[in-house]
């Protein structure tokens, strides 16, 4: 807008104003009176209204007082304590009810308000004994049926009118016939007591009145610009009085929220007036009546009227005034204008310079200015300048955060005070969305939020974008996301800090998501990793005891089965007892497995004609609901395994398959070159690099569920019921696989299948090991220096080599051995426990010993298998091992094997 025309608006305003001024005044004095005259009349109609529901309600009280006359009431009781007749009369309890009833039905129909007659028994729950009720089509009174009464002792009203004393009444206000759910009117509950001879409870004279009647008569009696609403003194609304018609207000609140003022105003007055603004925002006069009944219930009523109503004649003098408003504005915009025009001008002269500045970027400062004008201009024209530089660096720096934040691999997100999304680099848009479809149903169903456990629903208060909205800082909150049912889960963590506005309000949030997902997986893979070590370890501990135990075992049957070799029935039960201990060496070989330390005879092996022979072996054995199928790779590499115990994984493996396929179903096995590279191996424990042949074994079973798939490996794990399994199926594969230098990777979804997969290396790069034959078993006359710490395998191992004909010297630890080498025993032989107690072990006793024998011959033996030596000592590698539990017949060969054999040899039995 030109100057010009601003200097004259301003002269007219100052005119309009002083006009306006004076209008206003007159309105406020005669508004004055005529606000305090309105309200009284107002306060009037309402004290008439509340006479008139008071005179109505003593009245129903008065009527309820007087139906405990009815001597229908006092036969039903003699009847029930006389057992159903009353002795006074002889009448029966059903007839005194029937009239009861009758009496009630009377009264309604003389009194249409009446809506329900009832009498409360306090036996029975506070069961009905009469009711009479209008649940008609035409309200015609109706004698409810005794298979329709109710138990309501549970009501408040009743628990309330019961405990009153005699001729009290009980006066509750309701917002609705509670018997009838389509009829909405409000009703007052009269219940008065009566009580027995000895003044004991025994019912209550309920009586239920419908206001309707008289609040029309309110209604009808109201101005069009008047509302009335009937209220419980205590709070809630009865009933607004509006639209010709009674509205039941049941979810209206209390009044006091609606007229804050006007409940100021009562205080513990019986009435009160206020100006306000009504909850529908109109400015109002309104009056509220109360009146108090005599058990402490209050009801009134409230009543407004528009202020504009009441302020009418002031606003005529309003409208007069602005007539002479206009006039005035109309001379003072003539005189304003020859004025403006010679103060406007050098202003319009800048203003068009820097409108061209606005266009051009250029400043030129008019001709012909001077005084403060010229100095606005020169001014201005600095300032442009620097703008100019201080808008390049700002422009410079905003695209290096830009492109910063888009580089971003984290998830950054902005929001406003209101909470609205105002920023997303491109890896928060990958992640959740465009900010416009953010809670719509297309993005509630594909996007889904869970806790740290990757399961549990994330709740929406809970989520990072709530906690924001709501101004809080926090660091590193879990969350996982999915997109979609089938989508991989990702797993974040989300930080957060508020941005505040100048004055310290909140002005919204940076979040910030990164993606942990890659993280989680490793540490679960580590977690799982270290478990699986902490248990082999134990298993392994566990299978060297009993190895010795049961070495003990094989050899005192082997003597027992000697000694009664002439009694056939103790030779059968020495037998069965051989075999018992045999099973128990099977499972101790079990337990080795998984832990990596049973003895393996790894060759180069065929896997296709393995595998081949499995499926053969399996549709022979298998039902014919299980179809078998096998798919070899073509130019599949040889394996390096031992061929018995890949046999014995490939059954376990399928056994378990056709387990879980009860009802039939498809076992498919399939081989395949594989090699895997150094990402593969770093996202792996326990792999290393290398070609490897890959077994596959896929079933379309129950499958595992994810809460257990962690733990099929682990021995003793079943889900079979007991007496199923042992639980060292699955265990047994892991540690072949594992102790073969391979990799297991299992993949199950359950109701749809498991596929494992076995990783075996490739014998392509690889040696075998090579056999050697074991020679006859036989004894010998040497002496043997015998370490055990284990005291029933010792004597064990002294018998048989006593009975072999060997000389033997005993030793419990490493320490006693070494202390009877430095006393110059003779021996030929140290035949010694790999894992002995204290601190030295087996392997480093005979590393000691060589100090002085350098030639000294060994005999390792251990329930851990040939691995334990590798593992304790680097020297010996190579040397004899005599595996627990063993039989007299291995311990001579491998005696014999370690005496007449180089010092090292490499030998297993």
């Amino acid at each position: 807008m030109r100057l010009s025309v601003r200097l004259m608006l301003a002269m007219t305003a100052l005119v309009l104003c002083t006009v306006a001024a004076l209008g206003l005044l007159s309105y406020a004095n005669i508004g004055h009176a005529m606000v305090p005259a309105g309200i009284q009349r107002l306060a009037d109609q309402t004290k008439a209204r509340i006479g008139g529901i008071d005179a109505l309600l003593s009245t129903v009280r008065n009527e309820t007082l007087a139906a405990r006359t009815f001597p229908s009431h006092q036969r039903i009781q003699r009847a029930q304590a006389s057992g159903g007749i009353d002795p006074q009369d002889g009448l029966a309890e059903e007839s005194a009810r029937r009239t009861l009833a009758e009496i009630y039905a009377g009264q309604m129909t003389a009194k249409p308000g009446i809506l329900r007659y009832r009498y409360i028994g306090v036996a029975d729950g506070g069961r009905e004994l009469v009711r009479v009720d209008r649940n008609t089509s035409d309200r015609s009174p109706r004698i409810v049926s005794a298979a329709e009464l109710r138990r309501l002792g549970h009501e408040e009203f009743f628990r309330r009118g019961i405990a009153l004393a005699e001729r009290e009444v009980e006066m509750t206000w309701t917002r609705g016939d509670p018997a009838d759910a389509t009829t909405a009117a409000p009703v007052v509950i009269f219940a008065t007591p009566v009580r027995t001879a000895a003044n004991e409870p025994f019912g209550l004279i309920v009586l239920e009145v419908d206001m309707r009647p008289t609040f029309e008569r309110i209604r009808a009696a109201l101005s069009e610009d008047t509302r009335s609403y009937i209220v419980d003194g205590d709070g809630p609304y009865l009933a607004n009085l509006r639209e010709g018609r009674i509205v039941p207000t049941y979810a209206a609140g209390r009044w006091q929220d609606d007229f804050p003022a006007l409940a100021a105003a009562l205080g513990n007055k019986n009435g009160a007036a206020a100006v306000l603004t009504a909850p529908d925002g109109l400015r109002v006069a309104a009056v509220i009546g109360l009146v108090r009944f005599p058990n402490g219930m209050r009801a009134g009523v409230i009543e407004t009227i528009a202020f504009d109503t009441i302020m009418a004649p002031a606003k005529a003098l309003q409208s007069a005034s602005l007539i002479v408003a206009l006039v005035a504005g109309l001379v003072a915009v003539l005189v304003s204008v020859l004025l403006s025009r010679s103060l406007a001008r050098p202003v319009v002269q800048l203003t068009a310079a820097v409108e061209q500045f606005a266009h051009t970027g250029q400043i030129a400062v008019p001709r012909g200015l001077s005084g403060e004008t010229l100095r606005l201009a020169t001014a201005f024209e600095h300032m442009t300048s620097e703008i100019d530089s201080a808008t390049e660096a700002l422009r410079a720096k905003s695209e290096q955060l830009d492109k910063i934040i888009a580089s971003m691999a984290d998830a950054v997100a902005v929001i406003d005070g209101n909470g609205n999304r105002v920023f997303a680099n491109p890896r928060c848009l990958a992640l959740f969305g465009e900010a416009a479809e953010i809670g719509s149903d297309q993005w509630s169903s594909k996007y889904k939020r869970f806790k740290a456990d990757g399961v549990t629903p994330m709740p929406d208060d809970d989520s990072p974008s709530s906690r924001a909205r709501r101004g809080e800082s926090f660091d590193n909150v879990d969350l996982g996301i999915r997109q979609g049912d089938d989508a991989p889960l990702i797993q974040l963590v989300a930080s957060a800090r508020p941005i505040e506005n100048p004055d310290g309000s909140f002005g919204g949030a940076v979040i910030v998501y990164r993606d942990i997902t890659a993280l989680k997986e490793a540490e679960r893979q580590l977690r799982q990793a270290q478990k699986m070590q902490a248990i082999g370890q134990l298993t392994g501990g566990v299978a060297h005891d009993l190895n010795n135990i049961l070495t003990v075992l094989t050899g005192g049957i082997e003597i027992l089965t000697e000694g009664v070799s002439d009694r056939p029935a103790l030779k059968e039960v020495a037998l069965m007892v051989d075999q018992a201990v045999a099973r128990a060496s099977d499972l101790t070989n079990g337990l080795l497995s998984f832990a990596r330390k049973q003895p393996l005879q790894p060759r180069s092996i065929d896997v296709n004609a393995l595998m081949e022979e499995t499926a053969r072996l399996l549709r022979s054995t298998f039902s014919g609901t299980i179809e078998i199928d096998f798919r070899p790779a073509p130019g599949l590499w040889p394996a390096l395994a031992d061929p018995s115990q890949l046999s014995s994984a490939l059954l376990n493996l399928a056994i378990n398959a056709r387990d879980a396929m009860p009802g039939g179903g498809r076992l498919l096995l399939e081989t395949a070159n594989v090699n895997l590279d150094k990402v593969y191996a770093e996202q792996h424990d326990e792999v290393t690099p290398g070609c490897y042949v890959v077994l596959v074994i896929t079933d379309t079973g129950t499958g595992i569920p994810a809460s257990i798939r962690d733990r099929v490996f682990e021995p003793f794990f079943t889900t079979k019921a007991v007496g199923e399994g042992t639980g060292l199926g699955l265990s047994m594969v892991y540690g072949f696989v594992k102790q073969s230098g391979g990799h297991i990777e299992i993949h199950s979804q359950e109701g749809t299948g498991t596929a494992i997969r076995l990783y075996l290396p490739s014998a392509s790069a690889q040696g075998s090991a090579a056999t050697v034959p074991a020679p006859a078993a036989q004894g010998g006359r040497e002496a043997i220096l015998v370490v055990e710490d284990d005291v029933l395998v010792r004597s064990y191992v002294l018998t048989d080599l006593a009975a072999l004909g060997y000389t033997t010297h005993a030793a419990a630890s490493a320490a006693q051995a070494m202390a009877m080498v430095y006393d110059e025993i003779e021996f030929d032989l140290l035949f010694t426990d790999v894992m002995l107690g204290g601190a030295i072990n087996g392997a480093q006793l005979a590393d000691e010993l060589r100090k002085y024998r350098p030639h000294l011959k060994v005999l390792f033996t251990s329930g851990y298998g040939d691995r334990v030596l590798e593992q304790q000592s680097v020297g010996a590698q190579g040397a004899p091992l005599l595996e627990k539990p063993y039989r007299r017949a291995d311990l001579a060969r491998m005696l014999r094997l370690a005496l007449d054999g180089p010092v090292g040899r490499n030998s297993r039995s």
